[in-house]
């Protein structure tokens, strides 16, 4: 029995060699390679924002701004509004200018405020013009609204400013009370309910809730191109040497044959993926990194040997490949997680290895 088992080591390792051997002179196992370099770029590189990004940056170009000037006071209370969730917006501080149009671009911020270096000269003359610039990339779903919630924070501040500066026009002379009291009047009219009605009332229904997931575009895009390229690598059954060998072959060796094909045939892509990862989205600890990603890949492995064996028409089996593309696009949480509107499709995302690796990794992240 031991020697059965050696010669059958051995010939698992001389197809192993032989295969790897064959697959790394094929084109298309280099091409596959490259277009998942191409596409996970791209995804990382020119995202649209999610659709629950309220991430929005503000940069101050005045550098030598002191804690007290109106320039840190206007970031301060928008900081604080996010803090307080006085506000649906993340607001945060970014350090650089560069930056700041990196994350917007990529669609990691949803857009961002960036206040003149002059900001605070101007602003005690009274001079508004061109103060604030906002930036944000062609995919901004909220911008325009940020937007009115920096300029409702800015006026806070402006409004009293004007106070200050107009009181002698308005008034002809310059008066502390009259100042003192138009900015107790500014102020109790901001925070009170005299000029908005505010009735609240507790309303039945459905309990509306916010995710805070962490989409995993770049993990989930690795892992369905790892599928497709088995499912393309399998396709090689209805055609070509390896099927006239595996057609052969009694059952068990059959079996060992097609798997080590399609172990060999997706090694490259394999490393290219998990290196993309870990330069794109090292989130997780390497070493269970490298543990979950092996493990998924020989779940993809026989997950696509096992489809194989349901289809015996090439015609059919290409038509799959591409209808397996769109569902795992759709159900597996890589953009968005259709399953918090239809609950039902979740158990169904665990029956892809690239909706199972990606409820492990939002698991372990989350």
């Amino acid at each position: 029995m031991s020697e059965q088992k050696n010669a059958h080591l051995r010939r698992g390792s001389r197809w192993f060699v032989l295969l790897l051997k064959r697959q790394l002179k094929r084109p298309f196992l280099w091409v596959i390679a490259l277009f998942m370099v191409i596409s996970v770029l791209a995804i990382f590189y020119v995202t649209a924002p999610d659709v629950n990004n309220k991430r929005i940056l503000l940069y101050s170009a005045d550098e030598n701004a002191l804690e007290d000037s109106y320039s840190q006071k206007l970031i301060d209370n928008l900081l604080t509004a996010s803090q307080k969730n006085d506000t649906i917006f993340e607001f945060e501080r970014i350090e650089n200018y560069d930056a700041l149009i990196d994350e917007v671009t990529r669609g990691s911020a949803e857009c961002g405020f960036v206040l003149s270096e002059d900001f605070d000269e101007r602003i005690a003359l009274c001079d508004t013009s061109d103060l604030i610039e906002y930036v944000s990339s062609n995919y901004t779903t909220k911008g325009e609204v940020a937007r009115e919630t920096v300029f409702a924070e800015f006026f806070e501040i402006y409004g009293k400013i004007l106070i200050d500066s107009e009181s002698y026009e308005i008034f002809g002379r310059d008066d502390f009370e009259i100042t003192a009291w138009l900015t107790d009047e500014y102020d109790r009219l901001l925070s009170g309910d005299d000029v908005f009605n505010a009735d609240y009332q507790t309303v039945e229904g459905i309990k509306a809730s916010e995710s805070d997931k962490k989409m995993q575009p770049v993990r989930g895009l690795v892992m369905i191109l790892i599928t497709m390229a088995l499912l393309l690598n399998g396709s090689e059954k209805f055609y070509g040497s390896a099927s006239c060998v595996s057609k052969a072959l009694p059952f068990g060796e059959k079996t060992r044959f097609e798997i080590l094909l399609y172990i060999t045939g997706i090694i490259v892509p394999g490393i290219t993926g998990f290196v993309l990862i870990r330069i794109l989205d090292p989130s997780v600890d390497v070493f269970l990194d490298i543990l979950l990603y092996i493990i998924f890949v020989m779940a993809a492995v026989i997950w696509t040997f096992l489809f194989s064996k349901l289809l015996n028409n090439a015609v059919s089996y290409m038509a799959w490949i591409m209808t397996f593309l769109i569902a795992q696009v759709i159900i597996c949480p890589v953009w968005q997680d259709v399953s918090e509107y239809v609950p039902s499709l979740k158990p169904v995302s665990y029956l892809f290895p690239a909706g199972a690796y990606l409820r492990i990794i939002e698991y372990l992240t989350h």
